[in-house]
């Protein structure tokens, strides 16, 4: 395939959507969030005198409820400081994709990256991820890509974990 470029960029709205959606994937949130509206709704129920499960007043479980269910939001909260702290991630980003690998180039910066350095590839709503290492990755807009160029990016990152 020729080479290609995108240009895009990546809103603060679509990066906490992004942020939500890939926390509410991993069951470990899942179960804390289920577990917090446990709590919740056993001391709202307990506190409005329809069951009566708790003899004290229950600062444990109110703790714990609150913490489960914001944990989430905390971590978002925390992510998008950080995102909004890095001025590189205000301006167009273009994407440069070829055989080897692809280019990253924004209005201050330039990083090259080789196919067999991206460690996996994940689509959370309208993006592609790839990660460069475990907690780093590019947010490529699928809307700009056309079917092919999408499959052939995929097909890179697929095949040099083979």
């Amino acid at each position: 395939m020729n080479d290609f470029s995108i240009t895009t960029r990546l809103t603060t709205n679509e990066y906490v959507k992004i942020m939500f959606i890939g926390l509410y994937r991993k069951p470990a949130f899942i179960l804390a969030t289920i577990l917090g509206f446990y709590y919740v709704t056993t001391i709202s129920l307990d506190y409005l005198n329809i069951i009566d499960w708790y003899n004290n007043t229950p600062v444990f479980e109110i703790l714990c409820g609150a913490f489960l269910l914001l944990a989430p939001t905390l971590i978002t909260f925390i992510s998008i400081r950080q995102f909004l702290s890095n001025p590189n991630f205000q301006n167009n980003i273009t994407y440069s994709f070829s055989d080897n690998g692809f280019t990253c180039q924004g209005f201050t910066f330039k990083s090259e990256f080789v196919w067999q350095h991206i460690t996996k590839q994940k689509e959370l709503g309208k993006f592609l991820i790839l990660y460069h290492n475990k907690k780093f990755g590019n947010f490529i807009d699928k809307t700009k890509l056309t079917a092919e160029q999408l499959n052939y990016i995929k097909s890179k990152v697929i095949s040099k974990s083979k």
